[in-house]
């Protein structure tokens, strides 16, 4: 790995350049847009993360437009207010595409997915925000639904539970509104509804995965940015899995955190704390892909 940071029009990353803090704002200043994922970046679900919102700060007044790109299950408009509610001031950000939106922009849309009861597998705690004509619809028995919806997150004991009710329904569609296998929430490390979704996929059924890793998702947030004049634009995430993928494949250049998300336990580093070359090396070994840049976490 090279310590200097470099900006070059896309291509796939064979080795990653290794950044400290310090030279965050130098890779930065070789990008006029950012996508960024929320969870492991921003912050955790239960605070946001001062070094983000000192980085969003200074794009703002930069003049620099940032989308966020979330596997979230929340429609935009709950997103954008719980961000507020963390400290994340409104006009620091253009906007927000989230796994939510897309699957509730399916079920308003794609015509067989707009009749029959749907069953929630998960947490569907911020459905209570979404359209009504699409909550009307909701049932508590699976016998009674046409299509499964995968929302949320949830404890890591309460897997076989919740997927319980899925396996004799693998005849249905399955939406996967949060496709994150996991994602560390207020400090804990949680699955989320992919996990679901991909035991249901092993059973046999159908999947429609709505967000990160599909480059759909990263091009629907792209052509966000470009029509605010963003020419160059670098994604920032902390997953290996759904983050990093999904930026590559859309071709766009990729920043990835790796004491700040799901991937800081196995680099052993403190929160937002220098990252271990070697150990860094390893972790990325495991996995097929290579984002262009790393570091802990924003400043």
């Amino acid at each position: 790995m090279s310590d200097a940071p470099t900006s070059p029009r896309f291509s796939a990353a064979t080795s990653t350049r290794l950044l400290d803090h310090a030279q965050l704002d130098t890779l930065c200043a070789d990008y006029d847009g950012f996508l960024l994922d929320l969870w492991g970046v921003v912050m955790d679900g239960a605070e946001a993360f001062p070094g983000a919102l000192a980085w969003l700060a200074r794009r703002y007044a930069e003049g620099r437009p940032v989308w966020f790109l979330s596997n979230s299950s929340s429609s935009v408009v709950e997103m954008s207010a719980g961000l507020e509610r963390l400290g994340v001031r409104r006009e620091w950000f253009a906007g927000i595409t989230t796994s939510g939106q897309l699957t509730i922009d399916a079920l308003l849309q794609v015509p067989e997915y707009q009749r029959g009861g749907i069953y929630l597998a998960g947490v569907g705690l911020a459905q209570q925000t979404w359209p009504g004509e699409i909550r009307e619809r909701f049932v508590d028995d699976i016998a009674r639904a046409a299509l499964i919806v995968g929302v949320g997150s949830f404890p890591q004991e309460e897997l076989e539970q919740r997927f319980a009710p899925l396996r004799g329904a693998t005849d249905l569609p399955f939406l996967c509104a949060n496709p994150d296998r996991v994602v560390v929430s207020g400090g804990r490390t949680v699955y989320g509804a992919g996990m679901l979704a991909e035991l249901f996929s092993e059973e046999g059924g159908q999947v429609s995965w709505y967000g990160k890793p599909d480059p759909a998702a990263f091009r629907v947030a792209q052509r966000q940015l470009e029509a605010r004049g963003a020419r160059h634009i670098l994604f920032v995430g902390d997953s290996l899995v759904t983050d990093v993928p999904g930026a590559l494949a859309a071709r766009i250049d990729t920043l990835w955190l790796g004491a700040t998300g799901i991937h800081r336990e196995a680099l052993g580093a403190e929160f937002n704390g220098a990252l271990d070359e070697e150990r860094v090396r390893s972790l990325l070994h495991g996995y097929p892909i290579r984002p262009h840049f790393a570091a802990p976490g924003l400043v």
